[in-house]
């Protein structure tokens, strides 16, 4: 299966105007910026986990890229599974939530003070 991740071309002034959304982009989205210098291609910024993808020989020397590899992979599937339940799920009435987190609140206390 092919990896595709979408790809957003910038300026450079744009990249450098908006470099913490470009990188907010690029972890959260995974989404490669192509920056461009007065419109030549001149440099990209990709993930770890594309790099790591790409150059996973070189990737070992890295301290910590596995680890940011894997952080980021969870953010983007906490991220997705957060989107899917917002799409659609059951709709809950104030009173509805109010009682469940009573409920379970009573449950915690119950078998704390079973111990």
């Amino acid at each position: 299966m092919k990896h595709r991740t979408p790809v957003r071309i910038v300026g450079a002034r744009e990249a450098k105007n908006n470099f913490g959304e470009i990188l907010r982009r690029v972890y959260e989205d995974d989404e490669t910026q192509i920056i461009a210098r007065s419109g030549m291609p001149v440099a990209a910024i990709i993930s770890i986990s594309e790099l790591e993808r790409f150059y996973p020989e070189k990737m070992r020397a890295v301290p910590n890229a596995k680890t940011s590899a894997k952080n980021q992979r969870a953010w983007r599937n906490m991220m997705s599974a957060l989107a899917d339940m917002q799409k659609g799920g059951e709709k809950f009435s104030e009173e509805e939530v109010e009682q469940d987190v009573q409920r379970a609140v009573q449950e915690v206390r119950h078998r704390k003070g079973k111990k």
